[in-house]
């Protein structure tokens, strides 16, 4: 049976509504899902739709009224633990703007259009279809551009992202270029800042060479009196213009960016995040694919985007593809995706990602954990070599 991940619209009627569905499905489209997976539930459908034990995230819409609708159905979801997302249009009143049984809860703020993308990010996590892990990386120069990196960082963050900055991120003691390249194989998203002389550096070329080897997406920030470079398709150009920089500078490494212009290069990230992991996972699962067919073993891309093999005598192997570097969470999500969807125990359940770039450290406690957990790694390399023993 295919899980229904279930998207739950209830409270006041919000103007956005519309909005956010169009860009939600837009996002499962990036991920490869069929959108017959998703459930949409109000008040006019939930009793009959409703699944207690299926992935769910609520949006809750508050109001000034002080007469707030669906208690009941509030109740249901809180009892079920559900994932809920309270919605206020002013962060300062929110205890005013939501039923009791909300304010324990962190809200997010919807004001306008320019918030949409950060909250189906939001819906996306809480379903577990993007990784709850937020990762970037800025590639610059920093003899050009040092000044608006750190700016970005300090917003991003502020943002909710996990962001890579070379001359914040890494620690004393670290091999520089090992944690780098380590990163980048573990980030959702690239924001380069194209400046004049960014490809003279050999760095700044192999970020870039590298981020497109491994399709992540890109977001070019190029520089005013300065062309884009030719990149993927994961690419994404905002041509910056002179007032886009506080006081119209932008030819040396102190300038920064008006605030307007460094909201439009996060609401940018938000899209084209869901694009790079889902493009990412589709090459694993391309190559894995490929590689099972050249040894006539029949492999099925399950709806929820895993793959399982059925041998004789009943056994089943369960392969999860997992973009960037597995950590302990990955593991778990991972575990709880399965048990949603298979509730025998016949299977053996393996992770299936890239080591290509990530620290010789890391790998090393990857196969430590395969020691102790039922839930194994594979890397994509070793395929081959494993299909051949199953």
């Amino acid at each position: 049976m295919n899980t229904k991940y279930q998207l739950v619209f209830i409270g006041e009627d919000n103007t956005f509504k519309n909005r956010i569905l169009d860009t939600f499905f837009k996002h499962i489209d990036d991920l490869g899902l069929n959108k017959s997976s998703i459930i949409v539930l109000q008040e006019s459908n939930f009793k009959d739709n409703y699944i207690s034990n299926s992935p769910t995230v609520a949006l809750y819409f508050g109001n000034d009224t002080k007469v707030f609708k669906n208690l009941d159905i509030l109740d249901i979801l809180i009892r079920d633990a559900s994932f809920i997302l309270p919605i206020v249009n002013n962060i300062n009143n929110i205890t005013k703007l939501l039923p009791t049984q909300l304010h324990s809860i962190n809200g997010s703020v919807l004001k306008n259009e320019n918030e949409i993308e950060h909250l189906v990010s939001s819906i996306l996590e809480g379903l577990s279809l993007l990784r709850l892990s937020r990762r970037l990386f800025i590639s610059y120069k920093r003899n050009e551009s040092s000044g608006v990196a750190i700016q970005l960082y300090e917003k991003l963050e502020k943002s909710g992202f996990d962001v890579f900055l070379d001359t914040h991120s890494i620690r004393p003691g670290e091999i520089f270029q090992d944690e780098l390249w380590h990163r980048l194989a573990d980030t959702d998203v690239v924001v380069l800042l194209n400046t004049k002389g960014f490809l003279e550096s050999r760095w700044t070329k192999e970020e870039l060479a590298k981020a497109n080897s491994m399709s992540i997406g890109i977001i070019q920030l190029v520089w005013p009196n300065h062309s884009a470079e030719s990149m993927s398709q994961l690419s994404i150009q905002i041509q910056l213009l002179k007032d886009n920089f506080v006081k119209n500078k932008f030819d040396d490494n102190k300038c920064f960016l008006e605030d307007s212009a460094s909201d439009i290069i996060i609401n940018s990230v938000e899209s084209l995040r869901a694009r790079s992991l889902g493009a990412r996972q589709d090459n694993l699962v391309t190559e894995f694919m490929k590689t099972a067919k050249s040894f006539n073993i029949k492999a099925d891309l399950q709806p929820e985007k895993f793959i399982t093999i059925a041998r004789d005598g009943g056994k089943e192997f369960i392969v999860l593809p997992t973009v960037g570097v597995p950590h302990a969470f990955t593991y778990n999500q991972s575990e709880e995706l399965i048990k949603q969807i298979r509730s025998h125990k016949s299977s053996e359940l393996f992770l299936l990602y890239d080591h290509r770039n990530i620290r010789k450290k890391w790998i090393e406690h990857l196969s430590w954990l395969d020691l102790y957990l039922p839930l194994k790694s594979k890397k994509i390399t070793e395929i081959e070599k494993w299909l051949k023993t199953i």
